[in-house]
């Protein structure tokens, strides 16, 4: 990264626009050394529990990967990974490409189809990339990166997959019915799933509990927490990113990667219906969240809250 940063930042001078963005840069860079210090030191007060893993053995599959530009990213669902994912296919010229006569291929549907992962070259290969590329990844606060899933996946009436109908066997159907019967009861799972769209009442709170619930098998990558997905314990990541900052390191991880100007991180639409950042939404839904719950989500988080400095106290 420090060569890349140099590039960016000599020969400047600070009187001229370019040269305030370049003071802008400055900032931006201490900023991201103060989050990699800190990630450094949580790391090495976890390393009585933490088992260290050689990444190239066994690396996470949500590492993609672009060769011409030599930069790693950790794809985590529910913090703008769609967006990142549309940067990578650019890269790639399969952006505009649709291999399907009868369905139009998303940005996640074409990522699966097209992009390079870690764990689809050899070991040596995958270390040389680990030694060399430039390694990045965005975090996100936990309880808003959860609220978002829940809205996005399983929120009643709001969903995308309850309003739209794709996928909803895997979401509303699965995990919503599971959800419901773990924590009402047969007889209620089978009222709502006897007409989704009128019975549909999944609440925020059941969802909590069934995340916390160490009696039922509720892993899924969208929910998941960042330190199991992306290993930064054991992956010397470059740049941490952070959603709630994403338009300005979006836009310099492009810059440091020398990738073409016309090639954009698409802003995320904060105004969408599913926009779970927003202070008044978030209290709004863990208000109504029992308090135990809301400190049994906290540890089962904890890791996420201690490596990226995000704080609990707003919703306790």
């Amino acid at each position: 990264m420090k060569d890349s940063v140099q590039r960016l930042t000599q020969g400047t001078n600070l009187d001229n626009p370019s040269s305030r963005k370049v003071e802008a840069d400055h900032q931006l860079i201490s900023i991201l050394q103060q989050r990699k210090a800190r990630l450094k030191e949580q790391c090495a007060l976890m390393r009585e529990t933490h088992q260290i893993q050689d990444v190239a053995l066994h690396p996470p599959e949500q590492l993609i990967v672009n060769e011409e530009h030599r930069i790693i990213y950790c794809n985590v669902p529910k913090v703008a990974c769609t967006n990142w994912k549309t940067v990578f296919l650019e890269l790639g010229g399969f952006a505009h490409l649709n291999t399907s006569g009868k369905y139009h291929l998303g940005p996640n549907a074409k990522g699966r189809l097209y992009l390079d992962y870690l764990h689809q070259y050899n070991i040596s290969q995958r270390r040389f990339m680990l030694q060399n590329y430039t390694k990045f990844v965005f975090v996100r606060h936990p309880f808003t990166r959860i609220l978002s899933a829940f809205r996005n996946k399983l929120a009643p009436n709001i969903s995308f997959f309850f309003r739209h109908g794709d996928e909803k066997e895997q979401w509303v159907s699965k995990y919503g019915k599971q959800i419901i019967k773990s924590y009402r009861g047969n007889s209620e799972a089978r009222r709502v799933s006897s007409n989704w769209k009128q019975e549909y009442d999944l609440t925020f709170s059941e969802f909590i509990r069934f995340l916390v619930d160490a009696d039922t098998d509720s892993y899924n990558k969208h929910w998941s927490d960042i330190y199991s997905m992306c290993l930064p314990c054991d992956i010397d990541y470059d740049i941490i990113g952070k959603y709630e900052t994403i338009n300005e390191d979006a836009d310099f991880v492009l810059r440091l990667a020398n990738i073409d100007p016309d090639i954009t991180f698409p802003k995320p639409n904060l105004s969408s219906m599913t926009n779970s950042s927003d202070p008044t939404l978030a209290d709004k839904f863990y208000r109504d969240v029992p308090r135990s719950l809301v400190y049994k989500l906290a540890m089962l988080y904890a890791a996420d809250f201690n490596l990226f400095g995000y704080h609990v106290d707003p919703y306790i």
